[in-house]
């Protein structure tokens, strides 16, 4: 291990000295593992998918809202009389039908990446509004997913596990099988990709799909957990996820940098913080000045890497 993922391990192992040192022992209690797991799964998960996207060179900022109108369109369609699982499989498809629209945008007729899934954002926040409704909520209460969201595995929780599990299978799909070389590749350099016989194109249409897939199943999750979708679902998560990413070695400027085992140990940094001055009954604004600058210094550090060198 080293580079970015060694750099981001030794900062995560701070922030467990930091904690034991000033909340004491019961930073590392089951009981507040549990709180931070719960808090992080469904980022972690969300983060493992949208990291495809980064390194294949395509910032996905539609995430936190699709997370959103995932949640409001499964809240729904439960509401309405659907089962859990085909209103779960027809938010993902729509998330899959809105990730395909920001690949035509960007994939076959070249806009920028920021712009059209910026747009994607604006349209899907209205949309989750026009959901939701007036009452500014969807209360779907569902027995057996909230089972599932809130059970605990060797005293932790299971979604938080699963969560860690899905990014074991990303870093091993980057790091060791054909298509994560493709997807670094397209990232770190199309015109080389294209003389190696990669398509650029179906790569990065691939990688949004991904990165589309992981919102939905997301937004379902966060229903799970609240038991309800509210207007405000999944705002600002794509910041938080792509802070985390970049703090944990993912690069914004340009693709085929980083590793899903880096980018969730930028997560539970981001976590553990928030848990330390939410201990301490210190204002959760100072968390948005410690990851700010965690952020600058992962900027600084991507500049002086270069970029040329992947983990």
């Amino acid at each position: 291990m080293t580079g970015a993922v060694a750099s981001i391990a030794i900062t995560l192992l701070v922030v467990i000295v930091v904690g034991l040192a000033w909340v004491g022992p019961a930073f590392l209690s089951t009981s507040n593992i549990t709180i931070i797991g719960s808090f992080v799964a469904v980022p972690l998960l969300v983060g493992a998918f949208s990291g495809f996207a980064l390194l294949a060179g395509v910032v996905d900022l539609s995430i936190g809202s699709m997370v959103g109108f995932s949640g409001a369109v499964f809240a729904s369609l439960v509401v309405a009389g659907w089962g859990p699982w085909p209103a779960g499989a027809a938010a993902v498809v729509l998330c899959l039908v809105c990730g395909t629209i920001n690949a035509l945008a960007i994939v076959v007729f070249g806009a920028s990446p920021i712009a059209a899934t910026l747009g994607m954002l604006t349209a899907l926040a209205g949309l989750n509004r026009v959901i939701v409704g007036r009452q500014g909520a969807v209360t779907a209460l569902i027995p057996d997913l909230f089972d599932f969201t809130s059970r605990l595995a060797l005293s932790l929780p299971l979604v938080f596990l699963l969560a860690l599990v899905v990014v074991a299978l990303a870093t091993l799909v980057v790091t060791s099988m054909r298509l994560g070389r493709h997807i670094r590749a397209v990232g770190g350099d199309e015109v080389a990709a294209t003389r190696a016989g990669i398509s650029v194109l179906r790569v990065r249409f691939l990688a949004l799909l991904f990165s589309a897939m992981g919102a939905g199943i997301g937004g379902i999750l966060y229903v799970g957990q609240l038991g309800s979708a509210s207007n405000s679902l999944g705002t600002g998560l794509e910041f938080q996820v792509y802070a985390a990413l970049m703090i944990g070695g993912y690069s914004i400027l340009r693709g085929g940098v980083g590793n899903p085992a880096g980018g969730a140990m930028g997560l539970l940094v981001v976590a553990g913080v928030a848990n330390i001055l939410d201990v301490q009954a210190i204002s959760p604004y100072y968390v948005n000045i410690i990851v700010g600058l965690l952020l600058l210094a992962a900027v600084l550090i991507d500049r002086l890497r270069g970029g040329d060198a992947y983990e």
